[in-house]
């Protein structure tokens, strides 16, 4: 009978797998090619995190375990609402940040069809802070709700520009500027 994986094993694999998806494409990553990397068997991967997916959904929140979670007052303004979707959205001239980026867009994309929720939980939340921020400065909740939709789109949009085109895109100014269409349709003024 084979002896369990040491637990403490959990975070070394995490970072060893973060360090090896920075340069790897995801259509060469298996469990068993990361085995390998690990210079291990698949068995503590399966063990510690089940699938590929859950291994690389842990690294997406490994990731963000390293960004300090900003919350958003609703009643702060501009500049705050800017700075917030700076440090939710933005940063991806880091590595890491640019990594999580990524690997969002990947676990995001085929999620619904396994029936996981994790990634329209997390836009759902940052459509839900949009919405009170766009409320708290005048705009009806109905309409609020398509503000703050179209907001949060437009900042995956930056993102993904940055992915696909990063020595034309600057991700941060471009947040920098959904905040201000947004502030702009509410009437908030920068302070």
């Amino acid at each position: 009978m084979p002896r369990k994986p040491d637990p403490t094993l959990k975070p070394a694999i995490l970072e060893k797998v973060t360090e090896h998806l920075l340069d790897t494409k995801l259509e060469d990553v298996s469990v068993r090619s990361l085995g390998r990397v690990l210079g291990t068997s698949a068995y503590p991967i399966v063990y510690h995190f089940g699938t590929r997916e859950a291994l690389i959904q842990a690294v997406v929140d490994h990731l963000a375990e390293t960004v300090t979670a900003a919350d958003l007052d609703p009643a702060s303004d501009h500049a705050a609402l800017a700075d917030w979707l700076v440090t939710t959205f933005g940063g991806l001239d880091h590595p890491e940040r640019a990594l999580a980026a990524r690997l969002t867009f990947e676990l995001g994309s085929v999620e619904a069809l396994d029936g996981h929720r994790h990634q329209h939980a997390a836009h759902r939340g940052r459509v839900e802070t949009i919405t009170a921020w766009v409320v708290a400065h005048g705009t009806p909740p109905d309409d609020a709700e398509l503000l703050a939709q179209d907001a949060v789109l437009a900042a995956r949009g930056a993102q993904w520009g940055f992915l696909v085109d990063p020595e034309h895109t600057d991700v941060d100014a471009a947040l920098r500027a959904v905040a201000d269409d947004l502030a702009a349709s509410t009437g908030a003024v920068r302070a």
